[in-house]
Formats: structure tokens, C-alpha cells, sequence
């Protein structure tokens, strides 16, 4: 919005410069502040489409960490009632389990952090 702003004053001061009548310089003003709102719109417009097509996508594409993560919480729940050997001390499951929980906290706070810079929020 501030760059309409600001795009909308120097038309305003290019117009001033004119050497025609106060009417006409309003009527060139307001024409051409509706063709850059016509283009503030339409270029809102793409940046919608384009966050619905990377949006987009099947379920598990969408998905698919919170089922990873959802997979190792029912093995260590399972493994909490019955001896499972990828539970063991000496298991590397505990490694997976804690690049994936930080893969996933790190990756998913990545994706907020990028979603504000571009200034599209979910």
C-alpha cells in the first residue's frame, strides 16, 4: 500500500506540471490513478493464483510430515506397552526421531517466517 501511496503522489506532481486546465489535470489524475488500481488488482490477482497452485497438490503432499511425525509417536506409544527392539537404548530410531522433530519445528517455522517476507499469509 505504500508504494500505491507513493506512486499516486508523484502522479500527482507530474500532473501539476501540466499546462492544461485544473479539470482536465483532475480528470488525467483520476484516470490514471484508476489504471494503477486496476493493476494494484490484477497483480493481487496473479499473486493469489500463485499461491493456490503451490498450494495445491494431493493429500500426502500436503501431508506428509505431520504423518511421519504421527508414525513415530505411535512407535514409541507402542513401544511403551510392549519391548520393541528399535526402541533399544543403542537403537538409531532416537536420531531419526530427533533430526525429524527438528526438521519439522525448523522447517515448518521456515515456511511461516518466508510466507510474512512475501507477504502472503495462510
Amino acid at each position: 500500500m505504500k508504494l500505491l501511496s507513493g506512486l499516486v503522489g508523484e502522479i500527482g506532481s507530474v500532473i501539476s506540471t501540466l499546462s492544461v486546465s485544473s479539470k482536465e489535470k483532475k480528470q488525467i489524475e483520476a484516470d490514471l490513478i484508476a489504471a494503477v488500481c486496476r493493476q494494484e488488482e490484477e497483480l493481487s490477482r496473479s499473486r493469489s493464483a500463485i499461491i493456490r497452485a503451490e498450494a495445491g497438490g494431493n493429500w500426502l503432499q500436503r501431508s506428509w510430515r505431520p504423518v511421519v511425525m504421527l508414525v513415530f509417536a505411535a512407535i514409541v506409544l507402542v513401544g511403551t506397552f510392549f519391548d520393541l527392539p528399535i526402541l533399544a537404548d543403542t537403537s538409531r530410531f532416537w536420531d531419526l526421531l530427533e533430526i525429524g522433530i527438528g526438521g519439522y519445528v525448523v522447517g515448518r517455522s521456515a515456511e511461516k517466517i518466508t510466507g510474512h517476507w512475501k507477504g502472503g499469509r495462510k
